[in-house]
């Protein structure tokens, strides 16, 4: 806030014969949402040092502005300031006028139409008890930091200006003085049930290496370490170790994937991508479930990797796949590539997606009439990279022999 933008509102608080309403008019020039706070908090350091307000009729003014800044009055933020100024020690004129005001909350159309001299014309009463004000005084340890200086009483208007400068333009009008707070650490808590915990320090120990302790035998008489393994399995990638205990146990039983926490089809491309070996595995065993459908899906949905190419090369070995599977799957690695942005990564990409293909047609475990198209479509979209012209001239012998199928 500027200081001229303070002095014009000292200059609307001083027009004590205009009435309570105007004062609002004029006062409210000012009063954009982010300046409530502060503009409250420049009324309330005028309130309480009194040498900044020259007449109780300034005084009704000020108030009446401190009650209308926040509405409903039991959510103003001022009422502490109001509430402390009515009932501060010694009584006066002007506190009466505040609390024959505060008195009158809510404000109706005959006191909003009055002006702040007529107000104190009704005062007869001094020092007037407050009735319902919506505040409960609390205990209060702060000083403010603003001092009177007995030996400076200049009424000038340049001295006025000036001290309205210090207050305002450098923030102190809202600071106070605080003594430091003893906050000591709050004692342990205490229970009969707990262990005693015995740390002698005069007795020197060191570690005790258990060399068996990743040993096939110790894990193997331990179904819960297995289940530890395949959680481990999709969060990282086994040693050789672990995945032939796991691999070994999966194969000993036959509801050995029951036991598996965790083990659906979301989680297999966590597997894929950390365990392809295990992976292939798990999916050789499910082949006759009913949910291997399932299980396929999630392979052919999960992104483009060389993991999933490669559980997919090794299952097709093993497993007569359906047909719509393997196309499909075919037709999701050539739509990653082509959506590749990144060159670098889209070469490396089709270079293995083609490698894929010539070992699945070499191997005959794919019948590419389905997608033949398709496939010397993306050959011919990557003609620069070599695989891709190799994968192509596959095609045409295979083609020229009558042996695409």
């Amino acid at each position: 806030m500027e200081l001229s933008d303070m002095l014009d509102i000292t200059d609307i608080i001083q027009k004590t014969e205009d009435t309570l309403e105007s004062v609002w008019k004029q006062f409210e020039i000012f009063r954009p949402k982010c300046l409530h706070l502060k503009l409250g908090q420049c009324i309330s350091t005028m309130i309480q040092q009194q040498y900044l307000l020259h007449n109780d009729g300034e005084v009704v003014n000020s108030i009446f502005l401190l009650c209308q800044l926040a509405q409903p009055q039991n959510i103003n933020p001022f009422n502490k300031v109001i509430f402390n100024y009515i009932n501060q020690k010694p009584s006066d004129s002007r506190k009466s006028a505040a609390a024959y005001l505060v008195n009158l909350i809510p404000f109706s159309q005959s006191t909003l139409s009055s002006s702040a001299t007529q107000i104190l014309q009704n005062v007869k009463t001094v020092n007037p008890p407050l009735k319902n004000f919506p505040y409960t005084p609390k205990p209060d340890c702060s000083l403010s930091i603003i001092l009177d200086d007995p030996e400076n009483d200049s009424k000038e208007e340049s001295h006025y200006k000036e001290v309205l400068s210090h207050l305002f333009d450098n923030d102190i009008a809202d600071k106070v003085f605080l003594p430091p707070l003893a906050r000591p650490a709050p004692p342990l808590f205490s229970d009969p049930d707990d262990l005693l915990w015995l740390c002698p320090n005069d007795n020197e120990y060191s570690f005790a290496w258990e060399p068996n302790i990743s040993d096939d035998k110790v894990l193997s008489d331990k179904p819960g370490d297995l289940k530890k393994l395949f959680l481990l399995a999709q969060r990282q990638s086994l040693e050789v170790k672990q995945y032939e205990l796991l691999k070994r146990e999966l194969y000993a039983k036959e509801d050995s994937l029951q036991a598996l926490p965790g083990l659906s089809p979301s989680s297999l491309p966590k597997l894929v991508d950390k365990n392809p070996s295990l992976a292939v595995d798990i999916l050789l065993l499910l082949a006759t479930s009913q949910q291997f459908g399932e299980y396929l899906s999630s392979l052919v949905n999960m992104d483009l990797s060389l993991h999933s190419m490669e559980v997919v090369n090794k299952i097709t070995a093993n497993l007569e796949l359906p047909p719509q599977f393997i196309h499909f799957y075919i037709r999701n690695c050539i739509t990653s590539c082509n959506n590749l942005t990144d060159k670098n990564t889209q070469h490396r990409y089709v270079r293995l997606v083609c490698v894929f293909l010539t070992a699945l047609i070499r191997n005959r475990l794919v019948n590419v009439q389905d997608i033949l198209i398709e496939i010397q479509a993306f050959c011919i979209d990557h003609s620069r990279i070599r695989e891709a012209t190799g994968l192509f001239r596959l095609l045409k012998t295979l083609d020229n022999n009558n042996d695409i199928n």
